[in-house]
């Protein structure tokens, strides 16, 4: 149970749910991102010598915003890792040719501001090589771009450099925050397994005490009466034998004794001489398919006097999750419930079977 627990938690170790970024508001604020930077875009579109390329890099900035916020996993996939990464050259190569060379400003490079916010979330989400790769692959992109434009190739660098400053920043805060974030998943693991054993030891010891409460009822009576010396009855024996059967369903088969329904049915039934005997081996897990079978049970024991009553919950896995078989005299009842809610019975008069009595339906939403 707590392996199972851990590797559930496990499965949350995500950065982005410290950072709210699995929540609709880092969503609204991707979106909103991605429209300023398209309003920013469409200002400067005039000048541009070509607009197609201008469009592409825009929908591939905001493409990679939302991709930064919805992807999931953590660290980020390779592949994301790797084509996000890619953003910052691919879209110089876009947007640089399309400027002019001679009188641009900081704001005709509006693509890097998209391109450094998803580097820097990059880096906080894992992969702070390959934010790094993209950074320098896209100063070397604008400083190759500033060579070629007859531009001074230092200033260009430089302005890169300004640009993507925030990159490096983000590259400091990951190597900080991110061990931090193991170790708030660790004590959040921590906290939601030490509230689990708590809530299971509670329920053991509700459990625990409502069986002595129930045993104190039903045994004290007895043990009393006989340390007294008392003379015992026909009904004080039976009594006696009662509660021991009942004592012995509670141990072999809690998924049967557990409720008081099928318990008076169970008792009226070994009142008028019938054995009844009930095994609980594991199978019958699934409320949806143990309701009814106590349902099945607690009529099979109203309807018999007498004969030999087994009801029996199989082995986790099995086809067969239960079976009630009735004998009385030489006819043999057995009805058998499979692990998808199908009911089949089965009457046997001796060794020949009773067509008349075979049966097979649905118990799933009766």
């Amino acid at each position: 149970m707590s392996t199972r627990r851990a590797r559930t938690a496990a499965g949350s170790r995500d950065i982005r749910t410290l950072l709210w970024m699995d929540r609709p508001v880092a969503k609204v604020a991707a979106i909103a991102f991605g429209l300023s930077l398209t309003v920013r875009a469409t200002v400067y579109m005039d000048d541009s010598h070509q607009l197609w390329p201008l469009v592409v890099a825009l929908a591939l900035t905001t493409s990679g915003i939302l991709a930064i916020v919805m992807v999931p996993g953590d660290p980020l996939p390779t592949t994301a890792a790797l084509l996000l990464a890619a953003l910052g050259p691919v879209t110089c190569l876009l947007v640089l040719p399309q400027i002019p060379a001679d009188q641009w400003i900081m704001s005709d490079i509006w693509h890097l501001r998209g391109v450094t916010v998803i580097l820097c979330f990059m880096a906080i989400r894992g992969r702070p090589w390959y934010a790094a790769a993209g950074a320098a692959l896209s100063v070397l992109a604008f400083t190759v771009w500033s060579a070629t434009t007859d531009q001074d190739t230092g200033e260009g660098a430089r302005t890169a450099v300004v640009i993507l400053a925030p990159v490096l920043i983000a590259l400091l805060v990951a190597a900080a925050v991110r061990p931090m974030a193991e170790l708030v998943f660790a004590l959040r693991e921590r906290e939601i397994e030490r509230a689990a054993d708590e809530a299971m030891t509670e329920a053991v010891t509700s459990e625990r005490e409502a069986q002595l409460r129930s045993l104190d009822s039903s045994a004290r009576p007895l043990l009393e009466a006989a340390a007294a010396g008392s003379e015992f009855t026909d009904d004080d024996r039976e009594r006696c034998a009662l509660l021991e059967e009942r004592l012995r369903d509670t141990l072999r088969a809690p998924v049967f004794a557990t409720d008081d329904t099928l318990h008076r049915a169970t008792s009226a039934a070994r009142r008028r001489g019938t054995q009844v005997v009930l095994l609980d081996e594991g199978g019958l897990t699934d409320e949806a398919l143990a309701a009814p079978v106590r349902i099945a049970l607690i009529d099979e024991l109203d309807a018999t006097t007498g004969g030999t009553v087994t009801a029996r919950a199989l082995p986790p896995g099995r086809d067969t999750s239960a079976t009630i078989v009735i004998e009385v005299g030489d006819r043999v009842r057995r009805v058998e419930f499979d692990a998808v809610g199908e009911v089949r019975v089965e009457v046997r008069n001796g060794d020949v079977p009773d067509l008349d009595y075979q049966a097979v339906r649905s118990i799933v939403g009766a």
